[in-house]
């Protein structure tokens, strides 16, 4: 029962983290709340823990514990159609990153229920990093064009 505990512990954890970098990173769009990436990360890790659960008590030669795991990313392609649109004063698409966030954050999430922790503690790295990385080119971009006004 404690594993359980520290799993969504972690859940909940690595969904504030990944939420909080993409609130920072997203200032002028921030429609997703942080709220957003907890619950798909909670929600991916209890998905995960109950279809490894589940299927222990099943035969191991007929049963399959990936198959319940593997909807979180069907769910997460219907969810992310709701977020992407097409801005039609920009002609640009929107909210890709967003929905890239979020799956990656699905997937930490199930990394963390089949108690992956140090694939776990990578992947949210290496996504903090990617949102470092491109908050510092993009505040670069934008500090070369403010002098290209001036």
């Amino acid at each position: 029962m404690e594993i359980f505990i520290i799993r969504l512990v972690m859940a909940m954890m690595a969904g504030l983290i990944i939420g909080f970098a993409n609130k920072c990173q997203n200032q002028a769009d921030s429609s997703t709340p942080i709220r957003v990436f907890v619950m798909i990360c909670l929600g991916a890790t209890l998905v995960t823990i109950t279809s490894t659960e589940l299927f222990i008590g099943i035969s191991p030669l007929t049963s399959d514990p990936g198959r319940l795991s593997a909807q979180v990313v069907s769910a997460l392609g219907f969810l992310g159609t709701g977020i992407i649109w097409l801005s039609e004063e920009e002609r640009k698409l929107k909210g890709v990153s967003v929905v890239a966030s979020l799956w990656v954050t699905a997937i930490i999430g199930m990394l963390i229920g089949a108690g992956l922790n140090s694939a776990t503690v990578l992947g949210t790295f290496f996504m903090i990093l990617v949102y470092w990385f491109y908050n510092l080119v993009d505040n670069r971009k934008r500090l070369n064009n403010n002098k290209v006004k001036e």
